[in-house]
């Protein structure tokens, strides 16, 4: 009998399917000189997993009112957006095999991300991997981002599935602390945050990639 009498697979898309943490760091990085404000970039692990709304009040908070936020986070999404349209959305090893065997064994799956709708929609129409999924949550469709539990919630409704019985695959502390509050077993693959013992004890587990992602799931449901 299988171990894991499992619903459904939600994923993260930044630093989980995509390799675009690194991407906007750098682009954080070089508009925060460009702007006058450098500083920005040595904080930007403290946004990763946040919606635009949330955002903007971390940066109030740490920056104050004269910050440009909104000059800020229009210039930087213009330079990622212009560099994935000439260089293509980097992805993760092990994406198209992971998606595939969930397919093969009928498991819906879906995404829960900070990013906004629109430049979601056309990360999935550049790669090519929007059929996958029953569902797609964006950041702007919640009022809390992560470490919220809002979206992964929305995430379980919007597949029918019940959240202990559902799967997150996440990155980031934030995107972890959401899922777990949602009820969620979590397995994380590190990026660019690294594991705590806070963080393994709520995770379900920890893979090295989705390829060790796919094969731990495959011994689960096979068992």
């Amino acid at each position: 009998m299988s171990q894991l009498a499992l619903q459904g697979v939600v994923f993260d898309v930044d630093g989980v399917l995509f390799d675009t943490e690194r991407l906007t760091n750098q682009t954080w990085l070089a508009v925060g000189k460009e702007l006058g404000w450098p500083q920005i970039g040595e904080y930007y692990l403290e946004f990763v997993g946040q919606n635009r709304t949330d955002i903007h009040q971390k940066m109030l908070d740490l920056f104050g009112p004269e910050f440009p936020k909104e000059e800020f986070m229009k210039t930087c999404s213009a330079y990622s957006q212009a560099r994935m349209e000439r260089e293509g959305v980097p992805m993760k090893p092990g994406v198209r095999e992971i998606l595939d065997f969930l397919k093969a064994r009928n498991i819906p799956i879906a995404l829960a991300t900070s990013t906004g709708r629109e430049r979601t929609l056309r990360r999935m129409e550049l790669t090519g991997l929007g059929p996958y999924f029953s569902a797609i949550i964006t950041g702007d469709q919640v009022v809390h981002s992560k470490p919220d539990p809002e979206i992964y919630q929305l995430a379980c409704r919007a597949l029918g599935t019940n959240p202990a019985q559902t799967i997150a695959v996440e990155d980031s502390r934030n995107g972890i602390l959401s899922a777990s509050q949602a009820g969620m077993k979590v397995i994380m693959v590190p990026d660019m945050i690294p594991p705590t013992p806070e963080l393994d004890a709520l995770l379900f587990r920890r893979c090295t990639s989705l390829l060790e992602v796919r094969d731990f799931l495959t011994q689960q449901l096979d068992s």
